[in-house]
């Protein structure tokens, strides 16, 4: 998955679902809680791939 321009993330890749849920960890999300949250998994692509990038960059920088 990914953007036209900019970062992607293959999720058939070992890792790259891991690195979207350490990242909604990250921002808060429990996956012990018993109740439905519904989070925007695109919110998290570019931190996610820049994880698995290696790449230490401000996710919000263009």
């Amino acid at each position: 998955m990914g953007f036209v321009r900019g970062a992607d993330l293959n999720l058939h890749e070992p890792g790259a679902v891991r690195a979207l849920l350490d990242v909604a960890i990250a921002r808060g999300w429990q996956p012990g809680e018993r109740r439905p949250v519904e989070v925007d998994g695109w919110s998290l692509l570019v931190e996610a791939a820049a994880a698995r990038a290696g790449d230490d960059a401000d996710p919000e920088s263009p």
